[in-house]
């Protein structure tokens, strides 16, 4: 049995928002809450990167690899399905087909230019990088991107572009609002 975790990142400022996008409302329930039921949906336990509840970032301002960091820093997973907290529209299939293929080879998986969602496996390797980019002070590996160059990440071809949408604005907010209301 894996010990994968899901990682919700709710650690950034939400600047271009204006708001907490942690809680924003998706139909009934908070971002947060909406992220977490994915991630439970798919038998994983949760953790949470940042916000008043969540696992504080011993790198503050450092985006999503310091919040990995931390998480690491913090808990002992074998793997992290890590997702952000502004993707509305994300599902468990494409959640699942992550979880699936990264278990199946033991490599970081993401969608093709999509760096979340992300499977990674917890690895020396990763320990290794994330040690270097933030204790060597070297801002140019505290990319996802780079990160997953280095660890021969994987990426999936796109299913359902809709899913992963990022709404960072108002108005990105409202259209994907708009395109919940459609689908039902």
């Amino acid at each position: 049995m894996s010990n994968c975790r899901g990682l919700i990142l709710a650690g950034g400022l939400s600047t271009r928002m204006g708001s907490d996008k942690a809680a924003l409302r998706r139909n009934q329930q908070t971002m947060k809450d909406f992220s977490r039921a994915l991630l439970s949906a798919l038998g994983l336990d949760v953790v949470v990167a940042g916000g008043a509840s969540g696992i504080p970032d011993l790198i503050p301002g450092g985006g999503p690899l310091a919040a990995i960091y931390s998480v690491l820093h913090t808990i002992k997973p074998s793997a992290l399905l890590v997702l952000p907290v502004d993707m509305p529209l994300l599902t468990t299939t494409v959640l699942g087909a992550l979880l699936e293929e990264g278990e199946k080879t033991g490599l970081p998986v993401c969608y093709e230019g999509c760096y979340l969602p992300l499977y990674l496996p917890v690895t020396q390797s990763l320990q290794d990088y994330l040690d270097i980019a933030f204790t060597e002070g070297s801002d140019q590996l505290r990319s996802l991107k780079r990160m997953l160059a280095a660890l021969n990440g994987r990426q999936l071809p796109i299913t359902d572009a809709d899913a992963l949408l990022n709404a960072n604005t108002p108005e990105e907010w409202q259209q994907v609002l708009q395109m919940m209301d459609d689908v039902d």
